[in-house]
């Protein structure tokens, strides 16, 4: 109950600039990478330097349609996951792969917003039942690339709902289903766990039977989020 109420005060100091357009961007400390190693965060190019980073929340392209973190947040994973996604890019590599990351750790604050505006899709998970894996940093979103860092041909994008997003391909595609069986063997020998219904997401497979690392918010990095309108209510008829 502290740690909440700790976070709901740094939340309400940082409200005071909201009136500055930078800071409605959101703002990322320089020495934000030291604050993430204290909480055993790692950023996930130290141990997979190839990796292609794309975190698609700094766009609008999400349920809220609206940019969900600064432009130079962290892709850092908890140590332990990380590690793992090193011996899966060592996997694919030979294979003439390369790791995209989409989301890594993410902030329980956006996690709140996602949920907000997206929890009708069944897409995120509810904070007041469970935080999502990805704020304790031991999910990550991916898709691969060639050598030279072009997107394969995957069943969808990122966050696109419905059965062609679930982890059994069910297209006829032989390059899509080839791409994403290199992508699921290789993060299953690794360590990490499918979701049923989003063939990008993998839990590491540690925590299925263990109580997740303790969530990370972006207030403890020192990490100003960008605003993020709440969604309109819809009119009673």
């Amino acid at each position: 109950m502290m740690r909440w109420l700790c976070v709901v005060i740094s939340g309400l100091f940082l409200c005071q600039c909201a009136g500055d357009p930078a800071a409605r961007k959101g703002f990322v400390p320089g020495d934000v990478n030291m604050r993430a190693a204290q909480r055993a965060l790692v950023g996930v190019t130290q141990l997979v330097p190839d990796a292609v980073v794309d975190m698609r929340y700094i766009t609008k392209e999400n349920v809220t349609y609206q940019g969900l973190y600064p432009v130079h947040l962290p892709c850092v994973l908890h140590v332990t996951t990380a590690r793992k996604l090193a011996v899966a890019a060592d996997i694919l590599r030979p294979q003439g792969y390369r790791l995209k990351i989409w989301d890594a750790w993410r902030p329980p604050e956006v996690q709140v917003s996602l949920f907000e505006h997206g929890g009708r899709t069944g897409m995120f998970a509810d904070p007041s039942i469970v935080w999502s894996r990805h704020c304790s940093g031991t999910a990550v979103d991916l898709t691969l690339t060639d050598l030279k860092g072009r997107e394969v041909k995957m069943p969808t994008g990122f966050d696109e709902g419905g059965p062609l997003s679930y982890y059994l391909y069910s297209g006829s595609d032989p390059e899509v289903r080839r791409n994403l069986s290199a992508l699921q063997q290789a993060m299953l020998t690794a360590g990490f766990t499918m979701l049923d219904t989003e063939w990008w997401h993998f839990d590491d497979a540690d925590y299925n039977n263990a109580t997740p690392p303790p969530v990370v918010f972006a207030s403890e990095l020192g990490i100003q989020l960008p605003q993020i309108n709440k969604p309109r209510s819809r009119s009673r008829r």
